[in-house]
């Protein structure tokens, strides 16, 4: 038992001292983005605006979707297909991925 007790003191140490150290600092480049790794990052929400630079959909064919709702465009998000309100460019929902349509 006293085993055991000196045991749990030693890593309640650790894991303070750990603490008290603080959060590792962002590698060189990712500290602009908020410490997150390229791919990690989630891109969208169903919701909230589309960050610029992700292409609208040119031919909606080639991914078999049909014509989007009036005011609504698709925009291709690295494997995932959304639909977008333009006027707010707001993601209103997940469509396709790509993956899952045989692309």
């Amino acid at each position: 038992m006293r085993t055991l007790l000196m045991i749990s003191a030693a890593l309640t140490a650790l894991c303070g001292s750990a603490a008290a150290a603080g959060p590792k600092p962002c590698p060189p480049g990712l500290a602009d983005k908020g410490c997150t790794p390229p791919g990690q990052a989630k891109k969208y929400a169903v919701g909230a605006p589309l960050p610029s630079g992700y292409p609208y959909v040119r031919d909606r064919r080639a991914y078999r979707l049909p014509p989007p709702p009036e005011g609504h465009r698709y925009a291709k998000v690295d494997r995932d297909i959304v639909l977008v309100a333009e006027a707010s460019r707001k993601v209103v929902e997940v469509v396709a991925i790509i993956d899952a349509l045989g692309d």
